[in-house]
């Protein structure tokens, strides 16, 4: 079966502005023994469990920290500014998609919910 490792994960959440501490990567990678069994049963491809394993946890990482360095300066007028927001939906969706036998599903990841319509009407 597909591993992936600590530093993988790293790689991919700085790639996204993030840093999280290796304890917390090193939970969250725990957190994907709880779904091995599934994975395994539902005939996942390497590539596939790959990316699942890595979307899963980089969006665990993401949802529980949602403060994302945005940019820096130095030589001493010291800046840096931090992105609260971050596009995670297209990383779930991905992940969603990957995961047909919906394996994922009962790890802490937390997208938000979004509205489709909102409409205020108002009137005598």
């Amino acid at each position: 079966m597909a591993q992936i490792t600590a530093a993988q994960v790293k790689q991919q959440l700085s790639a996204l502005g993030y840093t999280i501490p290796d304890f917390m990567i090193d939970a969250y990678i725990c957190k994907l023994d709880g779904i091995s069994q599934c994975l395994e049963a539902s005939g996942y491809d390497e590539c596939d469990l790959i990316l699942i394993k890595v979307y899963a946890v980089t969006l665990m990482a993401v949802t529980a920290f949602s403060q994302r360095l945005k940019s820096q300066s130095a030589p001493s007028g010291a800046s840096r500014s931090f992105d609260y927001s971050g596009d995670i939906k297209n990383m779930r969706n991905a992940l969603l998609a990957l995961d047909k036998s919906g394996c994922t599903g009962s790890l802490p990841i937390d997208v938000g919910s979004s509205v489709g319509f909102f409409d205020v009407v108002g009137g005598c």
